[in-house]
């Protein structure tokens, strides 16, 4: 009978012991769940841009001989996977500059790219507004035959008044080749 009774006694600590150490167990893999939950989000909501084009002089703005307007050409266009914009990374673009924005230099304020980006997926397609404000960072005064300007900005994409939420904080050259036409880069 004493036996029974050390016995009984040493048994309770062990079910007591094996019991915080199964509730242990629970607890942390729920906890690494909720980690790896954190991470997953992280890399759905990381998006990256590259916008490649040719840009030629279109028009100077006649009150204003700082501004001129260049029309968008050659314009591609790449973005990461599950995006807002493209959610399913298989999506036709066309660009438009439709009001005559385009890309901008204005020698007193920056560089701007304005326009429609069109994104058909899956046959539905959706209209942007794309709006760009970039600065020089090493401006090019006399643009000549192969001279590059460094620019930094961010982009923004709105449908309707609507912003994504998102705002693209972007690094890209303009490569001169004459002084009315360049290529323009762009990558976040």
């Amino acid at each position: 009978m004493i036996s029974n009774c050390v016995i009984k006694k040493i048994k309770l600590p062990i079910l007591i012991i094996s019991c915080l150490f199964s509730f242990v167990v629970i607890v942390s893999s729920n906890l690494s769940v909720e980690l790896n939950g954190q991470s997953d989000l992280a890399d759905v909501s990381a998006d990256s841009i590259s916008i490649n084009a040719s840009i030629i002089e279109d028009h100077e703005d006649k009150s204003d001989p700082n501004l001129v307007y260049y029309d968008i050409q050659n314009f591609e266009i790449g973005i990461s996977n599950r995006s807002d914009i493209c959610p399913t990374d298989n999506c036709d673009y066309s660009f438009t500059t439709e009001n005559k924005e385009g890309f901008r230099l204005d020698n007193s304020s920056g560089r701007m790219l304005h326009g429609l980006l069109k994104v058909t997926d899956e046959g539905e397609s959706k209209i942007f507004q794309i709006y760009g404000y970039f600065s020089s960072i090493n401006p090019t005064l006399q643009k000549h035959v192969a001279s590059q300007e460094a620019l930094e900005g961010t982009i923004q994409f709105y449908i309707g008044d609507d912003a994504l939420g998102k705002e693209y904080q972007v690094n890209g050259s303009l490569i001169w080749k004459s002084d009315k036409n360049a290529n323009l880069s762009l990558i976040s």
